[in-house]
């Protein structure tokens, strides 16, 4: 299955909105909302000071875009690191997204207190909806991470998710594109998150190491399917017998931090 690029449409919408910001920004401005626990005053404070460390206009602008998706449109918070990005490098500075990744802040802490940090679901992954056969014999399927709902399929886990072991044969035709910083979106080849918006990827297992690969539309498979796959322009195998671990729609590729790491080896189908 190809996916169909619109190469020139994806850049007219970057210019016009100028939004670009990775998964660093957009928890950094988190941190700020969640330590000032609505506090107003304290955000700009904390705001003001992240802002004045910041050397580099490229990454205040990030903030200021990641800003105004969590404080909204025009907001004050916004307006510092649109300021700072401003003092930094002119009129006319371009956001690019910080690297890396980072986990939000739990809460607000007081003074001399330990700042803790974890990945927060807000998408339930494909994976973690699987229910477990002994889910009600095991007392519904109760999680170490003290979800009672995890493993029973009711709750926010109610919708199921369809598994198979059955193994492909046809061996999918796939691209290299280099590592997926699950963070920006970004590879040596292409920005998934701007150019393919609306694909997802899917979550492949070697039974070692697992890999990324971008489809239009749906999953290509069920979890636990298996597959043998071929580079699109060699023919040689690239692996066989991978398996289908999870997937996700590409706007939630932030999600896949906490259970993947920040990135991945990046294939697309052709």
């Amino acid at each position: 299955m190809k996916i169909k690029v619109n190469k020139m449409k994806a850049k007219l919408v970057r210019e016009f909105l100028n939004e670009e910001f990775g998964q660093k920004d957009l928890v950094r401005m988190q941190d700020i909302q969640t330590k000032s626990a609505g506090d107003h005053d304290k955000e700009l404070s904390l705001a003001a000071t992240q802002a004045k460390i910041i050397t580099n206009p490229v990454k205040a602008k990030a903030r200021a875009e990641a800003a105004e998706q969590v404080f909204g449109s025009g907001s004050d918070i916004a307006e510092i690191f649109h300021q700072r990005a401003q003092e930094l490098g002119g009129d006319y500075v371009r956001a690019e997204a910080s690297r890396g990744v980072l986990a939000p802040v739990k809460g607000p802490v007081g003074k001399g207190e330990k700042l803790e940090r974890e990945f927060k679901k807000k998408s339930i992954l494909p994976s973690e909806r699987v229910r477990k056969p002994d889910a009600e014999a095991a007392g519904g399927g109760f999680s170490k991470t003290g979800d009672v709902f995890k493993g029973t399929g009711i709750g926010r886990y109610a919708q199921g998710v369809e598994t198979s072991d059955e193994y492909i044969y046809r061996p999918a035709s796939i691209l290299p594109i280099g590592r997926v910083n699950f963070g920006t979106g970004k590879s040596p080849m292409i920005d998934v998150k701007n150019e393919w918006p609306d694909s997802t990827i899917e979550i492949w297992s070697d039974g070692r190491n697992n890999k990324a690969i971008f489809t239009s539309g749906s999953a290509n498979a069920k979890l636990g399917n298996r597959r043998d796959f071929r580079h699109d322009q060699t023919w040689q195998y690239i692996g066989r017998g991978w398996k289908l671990i999870d997937y996700a729609p590409v706007k939630d590729l932030y999600e896949l931090i906490r259970l993947y790491g920040g990135s991945l080896p990046g294939y697309t189908y052709k």
